[in-house]
């Protein structure tokens, strides 16, 4: 969705709005789900969680950005979808709760990053306020989403990396850097 969706900043906090809404409260939920449960059937009742999430959801965003949320609620839609994030189940609860908001804390960060890119490179705007002639109309393609994404993933891997070869010269070993 971020990709598709996310041309302006506002665009960006709908579908970081509705992620943690969807995601967050179908993590808790489902949490109660027995792990007896074949596997197949848990999934099956994720994604019913997710989409019966995705109503108070998509009226709240549709009472409070009428005009974006709609503009976006097909994108909105295929979080449902792609909500079955397994993995928070087999953690402790407190620690569940923890990933779960730094996974839709790395979604916001990554949807703002390419919603305000690419507003003021498509727009020529800043959170809505017009800041100059639009430098590169062509930032509201999908194409340029695809770029764009690529580009800031090349540049995180490059901090990454950068980040782990300093602790490692340096001694220090952190949890995860590897």
């Amino acid at each position: 969705p971020i990709i598709v969706a996310a041309t302006t900043f506002e665009r960006a906090l709908v579908l970081t709005l509705s992620f943690l809404l969807i995601s967050y409260s179908s993590i808790i939920i489902c949490r109660f789900i027995p792990r007896e449960i074949v596997y197949t059937v848990r999934i099956i009742c994720y994604v019913g969680v997710a989409a019966v999430m995705y109503i108070p959801t998509a009226l709240l965003m549709n009472a409070l950005f009428p005009e974006t949320a709609s503009a976006v609620s097909i994108y909105i839609e295929i979080l449902v979808v792609a909500k079955t994030e397994s993995r928070f189940y087999l953690m402790p609860m407190k620690e569940m709760a923890l990933d779960a908001l730094m996974y839709i804390l790395g979604y916001a960060i990554a949807a703002f990053a390419v919603g305000i890119i690419r507003e003021f490179l498509a727009f020529g705007s800043l959170f809505g306020l017009r800041v100059c002639d639009a430098p590169m109309p062509a930032a509201k393609t999908t194409f340029f989403g695809f770029i764009l994404v690529g580009i800031l993933a090349a540049v995180c891997r490059g901090v990454t990396t950068r980040r782990r070869k300093r602790s490692e010269s340096s001694g220090v070993i952190r949890k995860g850097a590897e």
